[in-house]
Formats: C-alpha cells, sequence, structure tokens
C-alpha cells in the first residue's frame, strides 16, 4: 500500500506537514527531482519526497541547533557571502515551519530570512509559472500600469517592434479598468488561424483576473476544438484574487503572448517605460531584470 507523502514525513522527520504543502506534494512530487543542486526543478528549485526527508535529516545532523519544526523543501541556489575579507559562495535551501506553515531560506551555516507567511502564498506564482511553460510556447506576460492609457501605449510599442522585425506576437490583449470598476476589452485586431488557437489562453487569464470565469469563455477564443479554462490553464483561485486585488481602478493592463524575440532590444526599447509584471511564463532571473529595465529612470535625452 502506498504511504502519502503526510505520513512519510511524519514517519521520518516526525513532524506535521501542513496541509497545503502535503497537497502540492500528493499532486506534483512525482513531477519533482530528487536533487535540484544537480539538475533543474520543475517548479522554485523543489525536490521530491526523498530530496526532503534526506536533506532535512542532513540539516539536523550538520547543525545541532537547526530546529525539529523546519523541513527542507527545495534548493535556492547558492549566494555569496565575506568571510574573513575574503568572498564565498555557499548554497541557501527554501524550508518550511511546520509549526506555522511559513517559507523560510536557510543557508548551508543555518542563517535563515522569511520568505513568505504560507507555502500556497509562495509557490502559487512558481506553480503558474511552470504550468504555463508546460502547456504553450510562446511566452505569456502582464503588465499593469496606473495610467489607464499606457497598456495601449505599450502594445503600440510592441506592434511596432514586430513590423521591425524584433519579435513575434501570438496576442496582445489591453484591459482599462474605469474609475467606477467599469472594464473595457481591446483585442488585437484580425487575429487568425494560430494566433486564434493560442490567443484563447489570453482571454482565460484576463476573464480570470477580472473576477469573472464567464469573460474567459467569452473572450476566449475557440476555434477547431481548442478551448482553454482557468484550470487547464494552472490558475490557482487563490493567486487570481491576489492578481485581481492589484488590478484597481484607472488602471491598465496588457495581456500580450510572444513567440519570438530579441530580448536585449526590446529590453532596451522599454527602458524606464514603467509598469508592473503581474504575471510572466519566463524564469524568475528574467522577470527581475526586465523589471529593473521598466523601473530605470531614463537620462536626460533618451
Amino acid at each position: 500500500m502506498e504511504t502519502s507523502f503526510k505520513a512519510y514525513a511524519a514517519r521520518e522527520l516526525g513532524v506535521r506537514i501542513p496541509d497545503d504543502y502535503a497537497r502540492f506534494m500528493e499532486e506534483y512530487g512525482r513531477r519533482l527531482p530528487e536533487d535540484p543542486m544537480r539538475g533543474e526543478s520543475w517548479v522554485a528549485g523543489l525536490g521530491n519526497e526523498e530530496f526532503v526527508i534526506g536533506t532535512t535529516l542532513a540539516f539536523r545532523s550538520a547543525l545541532p541547533n537547526f530546529p525539529k519544526s523546519y523541513v527542507v523543501m527545495g534548493y535556492g541556489g547558492l549566494k555569496q557571502i565575506i568571510v574573513n575579507h575574503m568572498y564565498e559562495d555557499i548554497d541557501q535551501f527554501f524550508v518550511l515551519d511546520a509549526r506555522d506553515g511559513k517559507v523560510l531560506s536557510v543557508d548551508s551555516r543555518g542563517v535563515s530570512r522569511a520568505v513568505a507567511d504560507s507555502f500556497e502564498e509562495w509557490v502559487s506564482p512558481e506553480l503558474l509559472r511552470a504550468q504555463l511553460r508546460d502547456q504553450y510556447t510562446s511566452t505569456l506576460t502582464v503588465l499593469v500600469f496606473q495610467d489607464a492609457r499606457k497598456a495601449e501605449e505599450a502594445r503600440s510599442k510592441l506592434l511596432k517592434l514586430q513590423k521591425e522585425g524584433f519579435l513575434v506576437l501570438d496576442d496582445a490583449v489591453v484591459v482599462v479598468k474605469g474609475e467606477d470598476g467599469s472594464t473595457r476589452y481591446h483585442p488585437m485586431h484580425k487575429l487568425v488561424g494560430r494566433s486564434l488557437a493560442v490567443g484563447s489562453i489570453t482571454g482565460v487569464i484576463v476573464g480570470a483576473i477580472l473576477m469573472n470565469p464567464l469573460l474567459g469563455v467569452l473572450f476566449g477564443a475557440v476555434t477547431g476544438g481548442v478551448s482553454a479554462s482557468m484550470g487547464d490553464a494552472g490558475i490557482d483561485d487563490g493567486f487570481v484574487q491576489q492578481l485581481a486585488a492589484k488590478f484597481q481602478p484607472g488602471c491598465s493592463a496588457l495581456f500580450c503572448l510572444v513567440r519570438e524575440a530579441d530580448a536585449d532590444h526590446i529590453g532596451e526599447e522599454f527602458r524606464g517605460f514603467g509598469g508592473k509584471i503581474l504575471v510572466t511564463s519566463v524564469d524568475r532571473e528574467k522577470e527581475a531584470s526586465f523589471q529593473e529595465l521598466l523601473d530605470a529612470v531614463k537620462k536626460d535625452g533618451e
């Protein structure tokens, strides 16, 4: 008889795994690597149950003061510290505190910092990112602006770059939220063939974030039996609520699917443009780099 992850962890580690992490491991644990330190993890550097048990026990053995409630979930990469006036790289890991469900980053010396109040809060954007990468070859990015006209300006810039050969757009949808809370939806014109099919995911996410699941059906293009739903897109209800809360009256948003792009050129074109990345299917490092370009202050004459 197969043992659940929750029961396995209780037996081997003597802890009660929080329900949100237990559910995640039951559903996705088989997709995670046994050693995320050597190979890329499917989501957020997380490892499978063997990694969790083995690495947690290794930490307990190496660090006598390592709390018994800590469960090592995954690998967070290297960080640089200064030791005796010399730079040194050490490993950092993602840890779940079984007492309160909080997520922490803990390095190999045992130094920790808080990351999120719950596993669900921490993993939701990463899970969406991974599932979108699995299902769609195009890159999804959603940008939100505090100006009602800025999203249309951003789309015009993308369309110009497409004409110049710097990217290929599958879809680009603008949504504006009025001061009275009403919303206006502006699709990219003359979507045909393949663009209609892949564009369905854009409509689903637009509808989901606007807190009306029916909008996803209305906006989502359906052709040749191709359709998308919130579940198919891997969109978690709680995460959608977080996104919707950021899309306030007076804002505008650009939902775009990019098939091919000269990332360096596009990044420079959008330097200092403003806006916040609401969600994207690229990895965290690329997201951070693009957000930095959006936030950059233009120099005089640029």
